[in-house]
Protein backbone atom coordinates (compact mmCIF):
# COMPACT_ATOMS: atom_id res chain seq x y z
CA UNK A 1 0.00 0.00 0.00
CA UNK A 2 2.84 2.35 0.92
CA UNK A 3 4.55 1.59 -2.38
CA UNK A 4 1.33 2.34 -4.22
CA UNK A 5 0.90 5.67 -2.44
CA UNK A 6 4.52 6.54 -3.07
CA UNK A 7 4.16 5.71 -6.75
CA UNK A 8 1.09 7.94 -6.86
CA UNK A 9 2.60 10.82 -4.92
CA UNK A 10 5.93 11.05 -6.70
CA UNK A 11 4.49 12.16 -10.07
CA UNK A 12 2.19 14.58 -8.30
CA UNK A 13 5.08 16.05 -6.34
CA UNK A 14 7.10 16.32 -9.53
CA UNK A 15 4.27 18.08 -11.36
CA UNK A 16 3.65 20.40 -8.41
CA UNK A 17 7.32 21.30 -8.27
CA UNK A 18 7.48 21.86 -12.03
CA UNK A 19 4.34 24.01 -11.83
CA UNK A 20 5.58 26.10 -8.89
CA UNK A 21 9.01 26.67 -10.41
CA UNK A 22 7.52 27.85 -13.68
CA UNK A 23 5.11 30.22 -11.91
CA UNK A 24 8.05 32.10 -10.43
CA UNK A 25 9.60 35.13 -12.13
CA UNK A 26 11.93 34.29 -15.02
CA UNK A 27 14.52 36.82 -13.83
CA UNK A 28 15.44 39.65 -11.47
CA UNK A 29 15.52 42.49 -14.00
CA UNK A 30 12.94 45.09 -12.95
CA UNK A 31 13.20 47.22 -16.09
CA UNK A 32 9.94 47.18 -18.05
CA UNK A 33 9.10 46.57 -21.68
CA UNK A 34 5.82 47.22 -23.46
CA UNK A 35 4.00 44.01 -24.32
CA UNK A 36 1.15 44.49 -26.80
CA UNK A 37 -1.94 42.29 -27.08
CA UNK A 38 -3.47 42.87 -30.48
CA UNK A 39 -7.09 42.49 -31.46
CA UNK A 40 -7.80 38.80 -32.08
CA UNK A 41 -4.76 37.42 -30.22
CA UNK A 42 -5.69 34.13 -28.53
CA UNK A 43 -4.41 32.79 -25.22
CA UNK A 44 -1.90 30.44 -26.90
CA UNK A 45 -0.49 33.27 -29.04
CA UNK A 46 -0.14 35.54 -26.00
CA UNK A 47 1.56 32.79 -23.96
CA UNK A 48 3.99 31.96 -26.77
CA UNK A 49 4.99 35.59 -27.21
CA UNK A 50 5.40 36.10 -23.46
CA UNK A 51 7.80 33.15 -23.26
CA UNK A 52 9.67 34.28 -26.39
CA UNK A 53 10.18 37.69 -24.77
CA UNK A 54 11.31 36.02 -21.51
CA UNK A 55 8.45 37.52 -19.52
CA UNK A 56 7.28 34.12 -18.27
CA UNK A 57 9.12 30.84 -17.80
CA UNK A 58 6.78 28.39 -19.50
CA UNK A 59 3.91 29.13 -21.89
CA UNK A 60 1.92 25.97 -21.11
CA UNK A 61 2.02 26.67 -17.37
CA UNK A 62 0.76 30.18 -18.14
CA UNK A 63 -2.17 28.75 -20.12
CA UNK A 64 -3.09 26.16 -17.44
CA UNK A 65 -2.85 28.72 -14.63
CA UNK A 66 -5.00 31.19 -16.59
CA UNK A 67 -7.72 28.55 -16.83
CA UNK A 68 -7.39 27.59 -13.16
CA UNK A 69 -7.80 31.24 -12.13
CA UNK A 70 -10.75 31.70 -14.51
CA UNK A 71 -8.92 34.51 -16.32
CA UNK A 72 -8.37 32.78 -19.66
CA UNK A 73 -11.07 34.95 -21.28
CA UNK A 74 -10.27 38.11 -19.32
CA UNK A 75 -7.01 39.13 -20.99
CA UNK A 76 -7.36 42.61 -22.42
CA UNK A 77 -6.22 44.22 -25.66
CA UNK A 78 -3.66 46.98 -25.38
CA UNK A 79 -0.14 47.77 -24.21
CA UNK A 80 1.22 46.53 -20.87
CA UNK A 81 4.38 47.38 -18.95
CA UNK A 82 5.93 44.06 -17.90
CA UNK A 83 9.28 42.99 -16.51
CA UNK A 84 11.05 39.63 -16.02
CA UNK A 85 10.81 40.15 -12.25
CA UNK A 86 7.04 39.51 -12.29
CA UNK A 87 5.61 36.10 -11.46
CA UNK A 88 3.19 34.40 -13.84
CA UNK A 89 0.34 35.28 -11.47
CA UNK A 90 1.35 38.96 -11.53
CA UNK A 91 1.60 38.93 -15.33
CA UNK A 92 -1.88 37.43 -15.65
CA UNK A 93 -3.28 39.98 -13.20
CA UNK A 94 -1.81 42.84 -15.23
CA UNK A 95 -3.02 41.48 -18.55
CA UNK A 96 -6.54 40.97 -17.21
CA UNK A 97 -6.92 44.49 -15.77
CA UNK A 98 -6.68 46.40 -19.03
CA UNK A 99 -3.74 47.96 -20.81
CA UNK A 100 -2.45 51.47 -20.85
CA UNK A 101 -4.50 54.36 -22.18
CA UNK A 102 -2.96 53.90 -25.59
CA UNK A 103 -5.48 54.06 -28.41
CA UNK A 104 -6.17 52.32 -31.70
CA UNK A 105 -6.00 54.22 -34.98
CA UNK A 106 -7.86 52.27 -37.65
CA UNK A 107 -7.31 53.17 -41.29
CA UNK A 108 -9.52 51.30 -43.72
CA UNK A 109 -8.25 50.05 -47.06
CA UNK A 110 -9.05 52.47 -49.88
CA UNK A 111 -9.68 55.53 -47.73
CA UNK A 112 -8.41 58.84 -49.03
CA UNK A 113 -6.69 61.24 -46.62
CA UNK A 114 -9.87 63.20 -45.93
CA UNK A 115 -11.66 60.04 -44.85
CA UNK A 116 -8.87 59.19 -42.43
CA UNK A 117 -9.10 62.71 -40.97
CA UNK A 118 -12.86 62.35 -40.52
CA UNK A 119 -12.42 59.09 -38.62
CA UNK A 120 -9.58 59.96 -36.25
CA UNK A 121 -10.20 58.60 -32.73
CA UNK A 122 -11.16 61.02 -29.98
CA UNK A 123 -7.92 60.33 -28.11
CA UNK A 124 -5.62 62.05 -30.61
CA UNK A 125 -4.02 65.29 -29.46
CA UNK A 126 -4.32 66.97 -32.85
CA UNK A 127 -7.15 68.16 -35.06
CA UNK A 128 -8.20 66.73 -38.44
CA UNK A 129 -6.86 69.92 -40.00
CA UNK A 130 -3.48 69.34 -38.33
CA UNK A 131 -3.45 65.80 -39.69
CA UNK A 132 -4.30 66.86 -43.25
CA UNK A 133 -1.64 69.54 -43.18
CA UNK A 134 0.99 67.06 -41.96
CA UNK A 135 0.15 64.41 -44.59
CA UNK A 136 -0.26 66.75 -47.54
CA UNK A 137 1.20 65.04 -50.59
CA UNK A 138 1.26 61.61 -48.91
CA UNK A 139 -1.88 60.16 -50.47
CA UNK A 140 -1.17 56.48 -51.13
CA UNK A 141 1.56 56.25 -48.48
CA UNK A 142 -0.57 56.06 -45.32
CA UNK A 143 -0.84 52.30 -45.03
CA UNK A 144 -4.29 50.97 -44.04
CA UNK A 145 -3.99 49.04 -40.78
CA UNK A 146 -4.87 49.10 -37.08
CA UNK A 147 -2.20 50.96 -35.12
CA UNK A 148 -1.83 50.84 -31.34
CA UNK A 149 -0.62 54.35 -30.60
CA UNK A 150 0.92 55.34 -27.25
CA UNK A 151 -1.15 58.05 -25.63
CA UNK A 152 1.83 60.42 -25.41
CA UNK A 153 2.73 60.19 -29.12
CA UNK A 154 2.92 63.39 -31.11
CA UNK A 155 1.55 63.62 -34.65
CA UNK A 156 5.09 63.28 -36.04
CA UNK A 157 5.68 60.14 -33.99
CA UNK A 158 2.39 58.67 -35.15
CA UNK A 159 3.24 59.34 -38.80
CA UNK A 160 6.65 57.79 -38.22
CA UNK A 161 4.92 54.63 -36.99
CA UNK A 162 2.72 54.59 -40.10
CA UNK A 163 5.67 55.20 -42.45
CA UNK A 164 7.66 52.35 -40.93
CA UNK A 165 4.71 50.03 -41.54
CA UNK A 166 4.26 51.29 -45.11
CA UNK A 167 7.94 50.76 -45.96
CA UNK A 168 7.77 47.22 -44.62
CA UNK A 169 4.62 46.35 -46.57
CA UNK A 170 5.92 47.96 -49.77
CA UNK A 171 9.08 45.84 -49.61
CA UNK A 172 6.94 42.77 -49.07
CA UNK A 173 4.64 43.57 -52.01
CA UNK A 174 7.39 44.26 -54.55
CA UNK A 175 9.39 41.06 -54.02
CA UNK A 176 10.14 39.58 -57.46
CA UNK A 177 8.09 42.30 -59.16
CA UNK A 178 7.15 41.65 -62.77
CA UNK A 179 6.55 45.20 -64.04
CA UNK A 180 8.85 47.93 -65.30
CA UNK A 181 7.05 50.71 -63.41
CA UNK A 182 8.93 52.51 -60.66
CA UNK A 183 7.64 52.49 -57.09
CA UNK A 184 5.74 55.78 -57.33
CA UNK A 185 3.95 54.68 -60.52
CA UNK A 186 3.14 51.30 -59.01
CA UNK A 187 1.63 52.90 -55.89
CA UNK A 188 -0.58 55.03 -58.15
CA UNK A 189 -1.67 51.90 -60.02
CA UNK A 190 -2.34 50.12 -56.72
CA UNK A 191 -4.60 52.96 -55.60
CA UNK A 192 -6.70 52.51 -58.75
CA UNK A 193 -6.93 48.76 -58.19
CA UNK A 194 -8.06 49.29 -54.60
CA UNK A 195 -11.14 51.17 -55.76
CA UNK A 196 -11.81 49.19 -58.94
CA UNK A 197 -11.62 45.53 -57.84
CA UNK A 198 -12.12 43.58 -54.63
CA UNK A 199 -10.46 40.16 -54.94
CA UNK A 200 -6.77 39.39 -55.43
CA UNK A 201 -7.44 37.61 -58.71
CA UNK A 202 -9.49 40.47 -60.13
CA UNK A 203 -6.99 43.08 -58.98
CA UNK A 204 -4.17 41.31 -60.80
CA UNK A 205 -6.28 40.99 -63.94
CA UNK A 206 -7.31 44.66 -63.82
CA UNK A 207 -3.67 45.64 -63.23
CA UNK A 208 -2.73 43.81 -66.43
CA UNK A 209 -5.59 45.44 -68.35
CA UNK A 210 -4.66 48.94 -67.23
CA UNK A 211 -1.04 48.31 -68.17
CA UNK A 212 -2.20 47.03 -71.58
CA UNK A 213 -4.03 50.33 -72.09
CA UNK A 214 -1.09 52.31 -70.74
CA UNK A 215 1.37 50.61 -73.08
CA UNK A 216 -0.67 51.29 -76.24
CA UNK A 217 -1.48 54.89 -75.28
CA UNK A 218 -5.14 54.18 -74.63
CA UNK A 219 -6.98 56.16 -71.94
CA UNK A 220 -7.25 54.23 -68.69
CA UNK A 221 -10.87 55.42 -68.18
CA UNK A 222 -11.01 54.49 -64.48
CA UNK A 223 -14.21 55.63 -62.78
CA UNK A 224 -12.47 55.94 -59.42
CA UNK A 225 -10.25 58.72 -60.74
CA UNK A 226 -13.37 60.69 -61.67
CA UNK A 227 -14.82 60.08 -58.22
CA UNK A 228 -11.60 61.33 -56.67
CA UNK A 229 -11.57 64.42 -58.89
CA UNK A 230 -15.21 65.28 -58.15
CA UNK A 231 -14.96 64.64 -54.40
CA UNK A 232 -11.81 66.75 -54.14
CA UNK A 233 -13.87 69.71 -55.34
CA UNK A 234 -17.07 69.31 -53.36
CA UNK A 235 -16.03 67.59 -50.08
CA UNK A 236 -19.11 65.33 -50.02
CA UNK A 237 -20.81 63.76 -47.02
CA UNK A 238 -20.03 60.35 -48.54
CA UNK A 239 -17.08 59.66 -50.79
CA UNK A 240 -16.78 57.34 -53.80
CA UNK A 241 -20.34 57.62 -55.12
CA UNK A 242 -20.85 56.47 -58.74
CA UNK A 243 -19.84 59.13 -61.29
CA UNK A 244 -22.35 60.75 -63.61
CA UNK A 245 -21.89 61.51 -67.30
CA UNK A 246 -21.23 65.13 -66.29
CA UNK A 247 -18.52 64.03 -63.85
CA UNK A 248 -16.68 62.28 -66.70
CA UNK A 249 -16.12 65.69 -68.34
CA UNK A 250 -14.47 67.37 -65.34
CA UNK A 251 -11.24 69.05 -66.38
CA UNK A 252 -8.54 67.65 -64.10
CA UNK A 253 -5.19 65.90 -64.44
CA UNK A 254 -6.69 63.08 -62.36
CA UNK A 255 -9.53 62.43 -64.81
CA UNK A 256 -8.37 59.40 -66.79
CA UNK A 257 -11.30 59.84 -69.19
CA UNK A 258 -9.86 63.20 -70.25
CA UNK A 259 -6.13 62.36 -70.00
CA UNK A 260 -3.98 59.45 -71.05
CA UNK A 261 -1.63 57.64 -68.71
CA UNK A 262 -1.66 57.37 -64.94
CA UNK A 263 -2.97 60.22 -62.79
CA UNK A 264 -0.25 62.38 -61.24
CA UNK A 265 -0.54 60.80 -57.76
CA UNK A 266 -2.44 58.06 -55.91
CA UNK A 267 -6.17 58.55 -55.37
CA UNK A 268 -6.42 56.59 -52.10
CA UNK A 269 -4.34 54.53 -49.70
CA UNK A 270 -4.08 50.98 -51.07
CA UNK A 271 -3.88 47.70 -49.19
CA UNK A 272 -1.07 45.16 -49.30
CA UNK A 273 -3.22 43.08 -51.65
CA UNK A 274 -3.53 45.94 -54.15
CA UNK A 275 0.17 46.81 -53.90
CA UNK A 276 1.04 43.18 -54.56
CA UNK A 277 -1.31 43.06 -57.56
CA UNK A 278 0.24 46.23 -58.99
CA UNK A 279 3.73 44.74 -58.76
CA UNK A 280 2.54 41.36 -60.09
CA UNK A 281 -0.18 41.92 -62.73
CA UNK A 282 -1.75 39.07 -64.67
CA UNK A 283 -0.90 39.08 -68.35
CA UNK A 284 -3.88 38.83 -70.70
CA UNK A 285 -5.22 40.13 -74.02
CA UNK A 286 -8.06 41.95 -72.29
CA UNK A 287 -8.53 45.68 -72.72
CA UNK A 288 -11.90 46.12 -70.98
CA UNK A 289 -13.52 45.18 -67.70
CA UNK A 290 -16.67 45.96 -65.77
CA UNK A 291 -18.36 44.99 -62.54
CA UNK A 292 -21.81 43.58 -63.25
CA UNK A 293 -24.96 44.13 -61.26
CA UNK A 294 -24.30 40.73 -59.70
CA UNK A 295 -21.00 41.96 -58.24
CA UNK A 296 -18.84 39.81 -60.54
CA UNK A 297 -16.24 41.22 -62.92
CA UNK A 298 -16.36 40.56 -66.66
CA UNK A 299 -13.60 41.08 -69.20
CA UNK A 300 -13.38 41.68 -72.95
CA UNK A 301 -10.64 41.81 -75.56
CA UNK A 302 -12.36 44.36 -77.79
CA UNK A 303 -14.92 47.15 -77.62
CA UNK A 304 -17.66 45.12 -79.29
CA UNK A 305 -17.44 42.33 -76.70
CA UNK A 306 -17.30 44.96 -73.97
CA UNK A 307 -20.56 46.47 -75.21
CA UNK A 308 -22.13 43.02 -75.14
CA UNK A 309 -21.02 42.64 -71.53
CA UNK A 310 -22.59 46.01 -70.72
CA UNK A 311 -25.89 44.93 -72.26
CA UNK A 312 -25.77 41.58 -70.52
CA UNK A 313 -24.53 42.48 -67.05
CA UNK A 314 -25.39 46.15 -66.48
CA UNK A 315 -28.87 46.52 -68.01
Amino acid sequence: MKKFLLALLLPLLFLSGFFLINLSPPGHDTSTVTFVINRGDGLATIARRLQKNRLIRQQHVFIVYSYLMGLNKSLQMGGFKLSPSLSTRQVIDKLSQGGSHDFWLKIQEGWRLEEIALNLPDQVSFTPADFLSAVSGQEGYIFPDSYLVPSDYSLDQLLGLVKKNFDKKLAQAKQNQTTDLDDSQTIILASLLEREAKSSQNRRLVAGILLNRFNIGMGLQVDATVQYTRDSRISPQKYWQSPTSTDLKINSAYNTYQNRGLPPAPICNPSLDSLTAAFHPTDSDYLYYLTGNDGHMYYAKNYQDHQQNIQKYLR
